[in-house]
């Protein structure tokens, strides 16, 4: 949320920039050789079921020698040969350097021996540490033990030295004539995760992560899991209190665990940042990750959501009005247009399409929800997975590889704890290992979502032989946005009838009942689409302000609480005001990319860039008529041209690549065409909302 392959740990455990191989599925990444761990069995026998590693081993070294300057002084009787070298070097430079045309161009076509045998050696070495650390991070996320932790700690440890000496090598190359290509890898080098140079600090670091991940994978509340239990139980019942027990009973359960984590946790990152050479911290690290200055991207987000707000609070208004009808004006706070949080179906209220049943402005129509269909048509995650795929194929894409169907898991296992938060991984683009971990439940969310897993995987196939630095998404949101857009496409009612998953059409509707139901339609996904957006900014603008000592322990919660307030309009179910905070309450550790560590402006960037793509995708498929009616199923043209955008991996910015796929017609992040698709749904809500309260 996040793609490819080279991060370091499961996501529960990287510092979660965007080379980490794994993606979530709100979600990143995953390389495959053997590491010196010892006691730790190959990775190709490796069995999740058992621990991975001895708990007694020993932890493997990871400092990393600093290079040593030399300093020479000159002496006078030395100054006719220092007057000659200089002469000599003046004369090297117009044959090799750039004083002779003819040898700086062939520089610029070749690039530079000394890079060239760099990052020929950074591939594989860091490739088959990373390879290691991914097949260990599964197998953590997929049976969470202390053992399985350890193990993967160790990798992933193994991997930081590794691109630690790297790093530090890079800035003592002599890279003058180094091609453009490789100007680029030694510049997205510099944004690799950072490291601690202190390796018992960046021990602590990573086990910290890993901690807290497992922490949130083995919550229960009254016995009962995230997923599948707490996530249906938010999604179906409809009293009040009930409700508010299980939406803090999460919080209760994760949170506080985790607050003295995070609060070291957050030390060490900001260290490893400004030792980095990030002088802002973490906060500045992950801004800088977009090829545009900091600033810059700051204020592009705040645009891009000063745009999308008004849609968002017509949205709001309306569901407000209609929640009040369900549960009574007196659960409401008064004289506010705030809604609780714990009404809106979900645990994180990021998105509510559970409730599309109250709110559809049309709710005597048949529903567009295919749950029902797909549980009596026996879907089961072979089977969804499965349905997924022949889609992808459909557009030109490769089938997923068998290795796929054998190593995935798919299913909540039984007999161990796992981290159930789907994620597509990218063990190994050598061996093209793409695999998922996903609790999978036949429902028309987690179809969705399946489509965006895969989206992930075919992504990072498409670039798999891009060069180790290159193997990575335009843009954390790039890799976001791809199953999304795919998913657009596959939810079109049209499609569904196609696909058996809604009944064909009878013939007999007149056209304002076919208006009817594309509000119904479009409803339900701004439920998903629209209402996510303030959520997904949120996340980090309070990491941000973490980062830089706006936010302290002793306001983690009542601060949370405000960002949740200013963008999303809501309130809690009870009072998280200092007094939770004193409590010791963290509330935002009871969000997965929290405790993992996992950037969120991603999932953000990506629901205003999946419009662009499928607006993008639709007219090259040849698609007339409302763009929310568009589905390119089956369209060769429409797949071709999106693999040749994928295939390009991070190897050219996200700006280039959305010129790839758009003939340079489109080059920014712009919510125009979100707004296209949701034109009908902006106008009925205007007119439901006149003479209402739509803002806070």
């Amino acid at each position: 949320m996040p793609s490819s392959a080279q991060a370091a740990l499961p996501l529960s455990l990287s510092l979660s920039s965007q080379r980490a191989r794994l993606h979530s599925a709100t979600t990143m990444r995953p390389l495959h050789a053997v590491i010196d761990v010892p006691g730790a069995p190959a990775a190709a026998d490796m069995d999740v079921k058992a621990p991975l590693l001895d708990e007694k081993a020993p932890m493997p070294a990871a400092a990393v020698q600093d290079a040593r300057r030399r300093w020479f002084n000159a002496t006078p009787a030395l100054s006719l040969v220092l007057a000659t070298a200089v002469l000599l070097g003046l004369a090297s430079l117009h044959l090799y350097g750039h004083g002779c045309p003819h040898h700086a161009a062939a520089n610029r076509r070749g690039g530079n021996s000394q890079v060239a045998a760099f990052l020929a050696e950074l591939e594989t070495s860091l490739t088959e540490k990373a390879v290691t650390a991914n097949e260990l991070g599964f197998a953590y996320e997929s049976n969470i033990t202390d053992a399985n932790l350890k193990a993967s700690t160790r990798a992933s440890l193994a991997l930081s030295a590794e691109t630690l000496r790297f790093v530090q090598r890079a800035k003592q190359l002599d890279a003058r004539h180094a091609s453009r290509k490789e100007r680029r890898q030694l510049d997205l080098l510099k944004l690799e995760d950072p490291v601690l140079a202190d390796a018992a600090e960046q021990e602590e670091l990573k086990t910290i992560v890993g901690r807290m991940s497992g922490i949130y994978g083995a919550a229960t509340v009254n016995g009962l899991a995230l997923e599948p239990d707490l996530t249906e139980k938010l999604a179906t019942v409809r009293d009040y209190d009930e409700l508010a027990k299980y939406f803090m009973g999460w919080r209760d359960a994760t949170g506080p665990k985790m607050r003295n984590d995070y609060t070291r946790f957050m030390e060490l990152a900001n260290k490893a940042a400004r030792e980095s050479g990030f002088p802002g911290g973490l906060a500045e690290q992950w801004l800088a990750g977009y090829d545009m200055p900091v600033r810059e991207m700051e204020d592009l987000v705040e645009d891009l959501w000063d745009q999308v707000l008004p849609l968002y609070q017509q949205l709001h208004c309306h569901v407000r009005r209609q929640l009040q009808k369900q549960y009574g004006a007196d659960k409401f706070p008064k004289g506010s247009p705030l809604i609780p949080a714990h009404l809106l179906g979900n645990m994180w209220a990021q998105a509510w399409g559970n409730i599309a049943d109250m709110v559809v402005p049309y709710p005597d129509l048949p529903n567009v929800d295919v749950t029902p269909a797909l549980k009596k048509q026996g879907y089961d995650a072979i089977k969804m997975h499965r349905l997924s795929e022949s889609f992808y194929k459909d557009l030109g894409f490769d089938p997923l590889p068998a290795s796929f169907w054998t190593k995935s898991m798919l299913t909540k296992p039984k007999d161990r704890d796992a981290i159930c938060h789907a994620s597509a991984w990218d063990i190994d683009p050598r061996n093209d290992d793409l695999r998922i971990k996903m609790c999978t439940v036949p429902t028309h969310d987690e179809l969705r979502t399946v489509h965006h897993e895969q989206g992930h995987l075919y992504y990072d196939h498409a670039y798999r032989k891009q060069p180790y630095l290159f193997r990575t998404g335009a843009a954390d949101f790039f890799h976001e946005a791809i199953g999304d857009t795919i998913a657009l496409a596959v939810v079109v009612p049209k499609h569904l009838r196609d696909i058996g998953l809604l009944p064909p059409a009878d013939g007999k509707s007149d056209k304002d009942t076919e208006a009817k139901q594309a509000l119904n339609f479009q409803m339900h996904m701004a439920l998903d689409k629209i209402a996510f957006l303030p959520f997904g900014l949120l996340v980090d603008k309070w990491r941000w302000d973490v980062s830089r000592g706006l936010i302290t322990p002793d306001n983690y919660t009542s601060a949370w609480w405000e960002y949740v307030k200013k963008y999303q309009g809501l309130v809690p179910p009870v009072p998280r005001g200092a007094e939770a905070d004193a409590a010791g309450a963290f509330d935002a550790g009871a969000k997965f990319h929290v405790a993992s560590n996992t950037p969120y402006l991603r999932y953000f960037g990506a629901h205003i860039l999946q419009f662009q793509l499928y607006d993008t995708l639709c007219a090259i498929a040849g698609h007339e008529g409302p763009l929310h009616e568009c589905t390119f199923a089956g369209s060769k043209k429409a797949g071709d041209a999106f693999q040749r955008m994928l295939a390009l991996g991070r190897s050219r910015t996200w700006q280039d690549a959305l010129g790839e796929l758009t003939n340079g017609k489109v080059r920014e992040l712009d919510p125009s065409a979100m707004m296209r698709y949701f034109a009908p749904l902006i106008e009925w809500l205007r007119v439901q909302n006149k003479g209402q309260t739509c803002a806070w």
